[in-house]
């Protein structure tokens, strides 16, 4: 009599393992599909784009030494009835001959330019650098701290090569007196 109760139990098993089998299958492609983005998340990637940009173009001001921009517009989740706010906030390292005025006023418009939809944005432009003060030494421009070594070793090696032409030419003299 077990031996029957173990016989009607064993299409039972194998269809239960079956049904295990293909719930970790499915589970395993569901776990590989690729992720779908919403609006939110495809706003936030142009934000981070366009931030980046922002910000790389903030880098290229006259005595700025870096930027940093974080961009969020204005989206709205068709899940939710509510926007969220637009806003900016926008930091610019400058060194300390920079003028700051005129870094704030081009990243405002840098910003009016890229998000105009922005109504307020914080810039905020900090010193972090001291420009250092050039000097020239022939064809070379360096720290002015630098210019009396600079300018001992060229004249060194203008020694140098002055002592090492007398040395052959002397070492050579006697060729031009053999051969005449």
């Amino acid at each position: 009599m077990r031996e029957s109760r173990a016989v009607g139990r064993r299409p039972v098993a194998v269809a239960v393992r079956r049904a295990r089998i293909a719930v970790l299958v499915a589970c395993s492609l569901a776990g590989c599909a690729p992720t779908i983005d919403g609006p939110v998340e495809r706003q936030r990637a142009a934000d981070r784009a366009d931030a980046d940009r922002l910000a790389q173009q903030l880098g290229q001001l006259p005595g700025a030494v870096r930027a940093e921009v974080t961009l969020h517009r204005p989206t709205l989740d068709p899940l939710s009835e509510v926007a969220t706010p637009p806003s900016a906030a926008i930091l610019v390292v400058v060194d300390d001959k920079a003028d700051k005025r005129a870094i704030a006023r081009a990243a405002a418009a840098l910003l009016r330019g890229t998000a105009p939809e922005i109504p307020e944005p914080e810039i905020v432009v900090e010193v972090g650098a001291i420009r250092p003060v050039m000097a020239k030494v022939g064809p070379f421009s360096v720290d002015v701290r630098s210019k009396r070594a600079l300018a001992g070793a060229l004249g060194l090696a203008f020694g140098l090569v002055a002592a090492l032409a007398i040395w052959i030419a002397w070492r050579e003299r006697w060729r031009v007196g053999r051969t005449r």
